[in-house]
């Protein structure tokens, strides 16, 4: 009888992880709500989890253009099908949220690229989805205004 392959049901969010990731994940998560940044707590868990040594729960703080590019298209996609969790939606509007708090509390390592080249090379390797701005019905015109009777 012919199987079926399914997607895995497991959210990133989900997998667990060395305390220190996860206390580093909601320092993240809270500035960004803060702070008004777009952050999905599975594309961060996925990203950070990607980056933290699992003995110690220390995560790599030094970012350069190839760690960009290496996180987006071979870390994530690798430690998704890993741990059985769901494909990423949009790691890359988070990756750029998640280096926009390591630059605003000076977390980013010695030996770092500066912010904007950081956030160019994500800008660079964003995945042809239309972001949900774009796929709003009011996107292309504005909607009619009715009066109140």
């Amino acid at each position: 009888m012919p199987t079926t392959t399914t997607l895995p049901t497991r959210r990133a969010h989900s997998v667990p992880t060395h305390p220190a990731a996860r206390r580093h994940r909601r320092e993240v998560a809270r500035w960004a709500l803060t702070h008004g940044h777009p952050v999905d707590r599975d594309a961060l868990a996925a990203i950070v989890a990607a980056r933290t040594a699992r003995a110690t729960g220390a995560v790599d703080l030094r970012w350069v253009d190839d760690d960009v590019e290496r996180v987006l298209w071979y870390s994530l996609p690798e430690w998704c099908v890993e741990h059985q969790v769901r494909p990423l939606a949009d790691p890359a509007t988070t990756l750029a949220t998640y280096l926009r708090f390591l630059s605003a509390h000076r977390l980013l390592a010695p030996g770092s690229a500066g912010i904007t080249a950081l956030r160019r090379t994500v800008a660079d390797h964003r995945s042809s989805v239309p972001r949900s701005r774009g796929r709003h019905p009011a996107a292309a015109r504005p909607a009619p205004v009715l009066p109140i009777s």
